[in-house]
């Protein structure tokens, strides 16, 4: 027995180990290596649990209907080495690959999961092998493991779309589309990525064809395919977290419009920066004309004094009414300039600040004093209304809580996860001032969200209530299993074993139907009713 708990004692670790980390060929080829040990180990361990349960003192009178087989019970103590094994380990998924640790096992339990560890250490070998006989795949996977994942790739796209274009300083201007052209051209490769991902986690493909899927959503993160089961299908970890090939696909579904998303702001910020850019290139052009024609004209007027020397000759009336007359024209010239100069001082709109009017961004045109050296200033955008958001954020969370109630019945976690997700949405809603312009709508929310929460609430208490009665019953007919164990025993020794099993059938039929153990304490109570009718008949017998 000794040798027998030492090999379940390896259950927990070789569970755990029993995965495919997706690397490079050669990692690939230790992970083979390292499954074709695991099997080895899960194989002696699954012929040591046959010759037990074949050995005839377990095959002995009505002790087989008994949940925990009398000489083997020790092992299996709720709290027993097998249970604190698998809590030593620290992983939930061991839950998924070996049972329960809180339930009860019997020895065709463990030689049940030990096999179906066998059969998935086979496929995962099995794709290993696919992946290393599939040049076009590893040619993907090296290409890929280059590659952000998208989910991150997105994320940092997103931050680099998030500038304010300089509408007034054309250097800038060119570094800021040179920017948004770069996430564009990110966007064009991320979006048929996506749309591939998407169809092979959709469609019945071969797994081969998801693991390009996978390759493809994680990069450069290596990730690993830990287990497959009916609740959550395909159940992959990496960089410590585990998910689920559904959460992928969800994940993708919302990837997907955050790009389309993205690539209508890009589109939007390139377009209004080369608008303006256009504008700073042909007011650049024309200040450099400007400057060029009036070289031109001092070059020419300096060419010309020197080439009229006839003007030395003039009368000195003639060159007194000449000078009458250019100090008429000077007058007048400088009346009319001075007043251009003032009115272009009070109201002066540059191209590039006409270019953001017409593209519809507000301005604010302070108007200013004749001389005044002040240039007209922008008025930021307005900002949204915080409270708006608070109930977007609300909406979102109230949606997340519903889908996670759809389908049931759920786990108990599961149900304080929703009630988690109405709390704090209520909490949102609740900081909405009376004055708000939502706040009509926030009040309207916030009664159908404090009902939702108070009914999640009155489920969790069912549930709860529901957990425990499970663990008592078992925890009752746990103890009359080792009551009546190694028989014969004195009437009152299978009377106590007969109230035990009542009281235990008595909390299993307390439970409400819909909770998430119902189907559990059915399976029990058929058990226990056996036991149950198998010890009174015993009762009967030792009866005088």
């Amino acid at each position: 027995m000794a040798d027998l708990e030492n090999l379940l004692n390896q259950l927990p670790e070789i569970a755990e180990a029993m995965k495919l980390t997706i690397g490079n060929p050669s990692e690939i080829r230790r992970e083979i290596g390292k499954i074709d040990n695991l099997l080895k180990r899960l194989n002696t361990i699954g012929k040591e649990l046959e010759e037990v349960l074949n050995n005839e003192r377990f095959n002995k009178g009505f002790l087989g209907a008994i949940p925990l087989l009398g000489a083997v019970a020790g092992l299996f103590l709720p709290g027993g080495f097998l249970v604190n094994a698998l809590v030593s380990a620290g992983s939930g998924l061991l839950a998924e690959k070996l049972g329960d640790p809180d339930k009860e096992t019997s020895l065709a339990d463990l030689i049940e999961n030990v096999e179906n560890l066998i059969e998935w250490g086979e496929g995962l070998k099995n794709i290993a092998e696919n992946i290393l006989n599939d040049s076009q795949l590893l040619i993907k996977l090296e290409w890929e493991r280059k590659s952000l994942s998208i989910p991150e790739e997105l994320r940092q796209i997103d931050e680099n779309l998030r500038i304010h274009i300089d509408f007034d300083e054309e250097q800038s201007l060119r570094q800021q589309v040179q920017q948004i052209k770069v996430a564009q051209e990110q966007l064009k490769q991320v979006q048929p990525k996506l749309d591939s991902i998407v169809q092979n986690l959709e469609r019945n493909v071969e797994p081969i064809e998801r693991i390009k899927a996978f390759i493809s959503y994680f990069g450069e993160s290596v990730f690993a395919i830990e287990w497959l089961d009916e609740e959550h299908g395909l159940i992959i970890s990496y960089e410590g977290q585990t998910t689920t090939l559904g959460i992928i696909l969800n994940e993708c579904v919302s990837l997907k419009e955050k790009a389309n998303a993205l690539i209508d702001r890009a589109n939007r910020l390139r377009g209004q920066a080369e608008e303006s850019l256009k504008h700073l290139e042909k007011e650049r052009r024309h200040k450099e004309q400007k400057k060029s024609s009036r070289k031109q004209s001092e070059s020419s007027t300096q060419t010309g004094e020197s080439l009229n020397p006839i003007d030395r000759t003039l009368s000195s009336e003639q060159r007194r009414g000449g000078r009458s007359g250019w100090i008429l024209i000077l007058s007048t010239l400088t009346l009319g300039v001075l007043g251009f100069i003032g009115w272009k001082t009070t109201f002066q709109i540059s191209p590039s600040q006409q270019t953001i009017a017409n593209s519809g961004i507000p301005l604010n045109i302070e108007e200013q004093k004749p001389n005044s050296e002040a240039s007209p200033t922008l008025t930021p955008t307005p900002q949204p209304d915080p409270t708006a958001t608070n109930l977007a954020a609300a909406q979102k969370l109230a949606m997340e809580a519903a889908v996670m109630t759809q389908n049931p019945p759920h786990p108990l976690e599961n149900w304080q996860q929703v009630q988690g997700k109405w709390q704090e949405s209520i909490k949102l809603l609740e900081a909405i001032p009376d004055n708000s312009p939502v706040a009509t709508q926030a009040q309207e929310k916030l009664s159908v969200y404090r009902t939702n929460y108070q009914a999640i609430t009155n489920r969790i208490v069912t549930e709860q209530k529901a957990a425990t009665n499970l663990e008592s019953a078992q925890k009752l007919a746990w103890e009359a299993a080792v009551l009546v164990n190694n028989p014969p025993h004195p009437k009152e020794v299978w009377q106590n074993a007969q109230s035990k099993l009542q009281q235990a059938i008595n909390l299993l039929n307390a439970i409400p139907q819909g909770t998430f153990v119902e189907a559990q304490a059915k399976e029990k109570l058929a058990g226990y009713q056996n036991n149950y009718t198998l010890i009174s008949n015993r009762i009967k017998t030792e009866s005088p």
